[in-house]
């Protein structure tokens, strides 16, 4: 029965990572639509994902492809697992003001 704890701790960490992945991508996908929304309106691309990222994530690089806007955001690391970046673009149409 001891020599099960090893197993269900890395279980348990392989659990974590995946669901610290879906939250990144759950959040990089609002932000970067949010920063596509600024871009359109001409607002402030950076403050604009900065703002739609919670606490504990931030962007990598910011970038904007032939009037898109392409974010880039690390995954926290658990444990011994390597790290990921969820990369994500947008594009929404300039409305005019």
């Amino acid at each position: 029965m001891l020599g099960l704890v090893p197993i269900f701790v890395a279980v348990v960490l392989a659990f974590l990572q995946v669901a610290a992945f879906g939250l990144t991508a759950h959040a990089a996908n609002q932000a970067v639509r949010d920063g596509a929304r600024a871009a359109s309106l001409g607002r402030s691309v950076p403050a604009a994902v900065d703002a739609s990222l919670p606490n504990g994530l931030r962007t990598a690089q910011i970038t904007y492809p032939a009037g898109a806007v392409r974010i880039e955001v690390p995954v926290p690391r658990i444990a011994i697992f390597p790290s990921f970046t969820v990369t994500r673009q947008a594009v929404m149409p300039r409305t005019a003001p």
